[in-house]
């Protein structure tokens, strides 16, 4: 390939998707073809996203589910009212933050159902995963706002969950379309989340009624430690496009995730107190550290990060892109917000 071919190359993957209209569309791909996300930019000032959404919300859904995610900058988000009124425009009764998996909590009783990002040591990283899917409900997008940037890190990398179970092999994909996932929490004050935060109640016999409901087993040991499980698909198909995505928290909520976390070697033996989640094969066969290491990989080669602006929007289709947290210095905000409620009792 010569120069000039290499540069119609780079123009090909920068194209401007919209020359007409008030916004611009370009990919941020990488050389391996990636196209998430979809940036999305005003032409000019005081362009409304409001109702730019409103006026092109088929083509807004249409880009959402052939990238995965749109980041929407330049669009004067200033604090979490406007992104309030962002996330109302789509006129979805937002999903609550219920069973959960880490700590958060609402950054304003005004502005309902919009929360902090998930409050978590800035020197770690956060493993990536789609929102909510080891549940029974969840959220069909999530969406991000940053609101203050970190001083430095603190991106939200993501990944395509498509490509991800592409390139998990035929072998280990047919294991779980044949036995889904076994999920199993061990919920104890000391260690992680306590029940009461994860089904918020200090109730019992609410507990045991969600449980119940969601098809959980579960068993109170004592008055501060609950252990649940539950089985799910580890696949599934996206209920618009009807593409089949890697939707679950396998790698989240594995043992060796854990392992790594608390940078231990994968054949040390320690403490179960150590563990409070795993997951497992649905038939309750380990998933072995290869199989791990398999999933891992797969999340890895299809990671993608970007530095945040301040009032930034990062949009994502929650069933096609996984989403996590780089490390990070300073302060930060991100507030995010759930939508469009999805079941699968």
């Amino acid at each position: 390939m010569n120069n000039l071919d290499k540069l119609r190359q780079i123009k090909r993957a920068t194209t401007t998707f919209e020359d007409a209209g008030v916004v611009t569309k370009e990919t941020l791909l990488k050389a391996d073809g990636h196209s998430l996300p979809l940036l999305i930019q005003p032409k000019y000032r005081g362009v409304n996203l409001v109702s730019w959404i409103k006026e092109n919300r088929k083509e807004f859904d249409n880009d959402l589910i052939k990238h995965g995610g749109l980041l929407l900058r330049g669009f004067n988000i200033k604090n979490l009212e406007d992104f309030g009124l962002f996330v109302n425009s789509f006129q979805s009764k937002p999903l609550k933050y219920m069973f959960r998996s880490s700590p958060r909590h609402e950054l304003n009783e005004q502005v309902k159902n919009v929360y902090n990002s998930t409050i978590y040591p800035k020197k770690e990283s956060i493993n990536l995963h789609n929102e909510s899917s080891y549940a029974r409900n969840w959220g069909a997008k999530i969406v991000f706002c940053c609101l203050l940037p970190a001083e430095h890190g603190g991106e939200t990398p993501i990944a395509d969950s498509r490509k991800i179970l592409m390139d998990i092999s035929p072998q280990l994909v047919s294991k779980f379309h044949e036995k889904g996932v076994l999920y199993r929490r061990r919920l104890i004050d000391t260690i992680g989340m306590s029940w009461k935060e994860v089904f918020q109640t200090a109730d019992k016999k609410v507990v045991e009624t969600v449980c119940n409901q969601n098809k959980i087993k579960h068993n109170f040991v004592n008055e501060r430690h609950l252990t649940i499980e539950w089985n799910k698909k580890a696949i599934y198909k996206h209920p618009v496009s009807q593409e089949e995505t890697w939707f679950n928290h396998i790698y989240f909520f594995n043992k060796y995730s854990r392992y790594a976390e608390l940078g231990m070697d994968p054949k040390e033996h320690f403490s179960s107190d150590l563990i409070h989640s795993d997951t497992l094969f649905g038939d309750g066969t380990e998933i072995s550290y290869q199989e791990y290491v398999e999933i891992k990989n797969a999340y890895d080669k299809n990671t993608l990060s970007f530095p945040y602006e301040k009032g930034d929007i990062l949009f994502l289709d929650n069933m096609l892109t996984a989403h996590g947290r780089n490390p990070y210095k300073g302060n930060r905000l991100i507030a995010t917000a759930i939508l469009d409620p999805i079941a699968d009792y």
